[in-house]
């Protein structure tokens, strides 16, 4: 099936752990990879380094992480003419583009996904210079992911994410902000904006009908003062409330070039990487990419 396979792991990750989750997968997959390769990174921004100075040399490029680990293999990939095919291996806490490609959240699943071979060729997107497979965001989303203690999220997962929400979402402040897409022009306050190219955020499913992770277009969300509450209902409840969303709660559009400004300078999330400010230029890549994809 493929020749050539370049697995990029954390090598920061407890010892055991990793020899644990070798254990279970390489056996697998060298059953039907000729050449498999292990390349581990020692520090932020070594996965994006290896993948965009070997990428081309295989068939296919493996994740073996959560979000981050993601996030920086696409902005290595990014940068080649002929990008590998890209297969993940989630090991992380909210695995939230693994959710959207149906990549089963266990080992044996997702290695036996990517035997399986199905891709489908989905676009990423570039905000600046920098790219992303599934989301930016700045307000709330970001306060979340600076809330998060380390050492809960280790532990706890899921739930850290969770009581992060419920913490900033009680010291938010809303923000002014002008947002200009093809065919819409937005200047209002704000607590929260996320650009979804996925289903899933912060490991919920977004609860939004006509969101599609092929249509080439960015899923824009605005989060007024008066959707927060039920944002939060949803959030805990799980509450289904895509059909009753009034615009002056929450606003969805879609676009596939999107700038934003902010009167405040504000960092923004990107895969749950915070290194980004605003003003911020945010565009559909034209390059599709090939990934591994579940049923």
């Amino acid at each position: 099936m493929y020749n050539k396979a370049l697995l990029i792991y954390n090598g920061n990750a407890g010892q055991g752990e990793i020899e644990n989750v070798f254990e279970i997968i390489i056996p697998l997959l060298s059953k039907e990879i000729n050449n498999l390769m292990l390349s581990q990174t020692k520090k932020e921004g070594d996965a994006e380094l290896i993948a965009k100075n070997t990428g081309e040399y295989y068939d296919l490029l493996l994740s073996l992480g959560g979000d981050g680990t993601l996030h920086e293999i696409i902005n290595g990939v990014a940068q080649l003419k002929s990008p590998p095919v890209i297969g993940i291996i989630p090991t992380g806490t909210l695995n939230d583009f693994a959710r959207s490609l149906n990549i089963p959240l266990n080992l044996r699943g997702s290695v036996n996904t990517i035997l399986k071979g199905k891709t489908e060729s989905i676009n990423i997107g570039q905000v600046n210079n920098r790219y992303f497979t599934n989301f930016v965001g700045l307000g709330l989303i970001t306060d979340i992911a600076e809330n998060i203690n380390s050492d809960v999220k280790d532990t706890m997962g899921r739930i850290s994410y969770y009581t992060s929400t419920i913490k900033s979402i009680g010291e938010k402040e809303d923000f002014e902000f002008t947002l200009i897409t093809e065919k819409d022009k937005i200047t209002n306050k704000a607590g929260m904006i996320v650009i979804l190219n996925g289903y899933y955020a912060g490991s919920t499913l977004v609860p939004v009908s006509n969101v599609d992770l092929q249509d080439d277009l960015f899923d824009i969300f605005i989060v007024y003062e008066a959707g927060f509450s039920l944002l939060m209902k949803y959030l805990t409840q799980k509450d289904n409330f895509k059909d009753r969303v009034s615009k002056e709660e929450i606003l969805h559009i879609q676009a596939k070039k999107i700038k934003i400004e902010t009167k405040e300078k504000m960092r923004v999330d990107t895969d749950g990487e915070i290194y980004l400010s605003t003003p911020i230029n945010i565009k559909v890549l034209n390059k599709k990419f090939k990934f591994i994809v579940g049923e």
